[in-house]
């Protein structure tokens, strides 16, 4: 059984010039690739703040989030019914692939010209129960070349970029990075009642510290000079190159994620 499990899945968009075009709401594009009303939208007065869609596809957790210069997509797994002090993994990765695939096909066929800068993000960790077995973990995964040995120290974090032209679009540069760490989460569970009011004082139980060797890829293109929109083949393809990348480093490194 493999004990690395997707924790995250993110897309971001980056407008070409935030502020000139009319980004979609939220509510728009969640409706669009997902065919369904979200669970909640939320749109704030304040235009700094974003709006967000949220809802529940499959085991999946999906925010769409629009922020004046950004658009978010966060994939994430669903709450567990069940009170436990611990982090939700996605325990079906190739649910994340999917859902992730069908937010890059609704771009790539997509006739919007705004973006400037394609991103993806995912998380991956095994949790463990010390620093030094996390440690452990950890180094199993980054390659020998690095030179990296810990044993029992804390709060680890080793990322390297690995930029390059991109493999259509010999004026894009790439970034490829890879980041290495030891995080740890405060874990809160808080139950209340079906009528939401709790009959006695709302007592704070003490958090739950929870440890994980995490593995992480941040790939995405730099905008042009000077700053232009991508055409739409450009998106499609910028899409599948920060995509393909993370799913080859994901089976070099050793993480082997179901799907990926």
């Amino acid at each position: 059984m493999n004990e690395w499990k997707p924790f995250l899945g993110r897309i971001i968009f980056f407008p070409a010039m935030p502020g000139a075009s009319r980004l979609p709401s939220s509510l728009e594009l969640y409706k669009k690739i997902w065919s369904a009303d979200p669970d909640s939208f939320h749109k704030q007065p304040n235009p700094l703040n974003p709006e967000v869609a949220q809802g529940k596809s499959g085991n999946l957790m999906v925010n769409c989030m629009i922020h004046p210069v950004r658009i978010d997509f966060n994939l994430t797994a669903a709450p567990s019914p069940e009170r436990q002090m611990t982090l939700n993994l996605i325990d079906h990765p190739i649910e994340l692939r999917d859902e992730l695939k069908r937010i890059t096909n609704y771009f790539s066929s997509s006739v919007l010209d705004l973006f400037s800068r394609v991103a993806l993000n995912l998380q991956f960790l095994n949790l463990k129960p010390t620093n030094v077995e996390a440690n452990k973990a950890l180094t199993e995964v980054i390659p020998d070349r690095y030179g990296v040995t810990i044993t029992d120290e804390e709060a680890f974090v080793f990322q390297i970029n690995q930029p390059n032209k991109s493999s259509e679009f010999k004026d894009i540069t790439m970034n490829f990075i890879t980041k290495w760490s030891v995080e740890q989460f405060q874990v809160l569970t808080i139950s209340i009642p079906p009528s939401g009011v709790p009959v006695q004082p709302l007592t704070l139980p003490q958090p739950k510290t929870v440890i994980a060797a995490s593995v992480s890829f941040d790939n995405n293109n730099t905008p042009s000079t000077p700053v232009r929109a991508l055409t739409r083949d450009e998106q499609s393809a910028l899409l599948q190159e920060v995509w393909d990348n993370a799913a080859r480093k994901q089976l070099e490194i050793g993480l082997n994620i179901e799907g990926f």
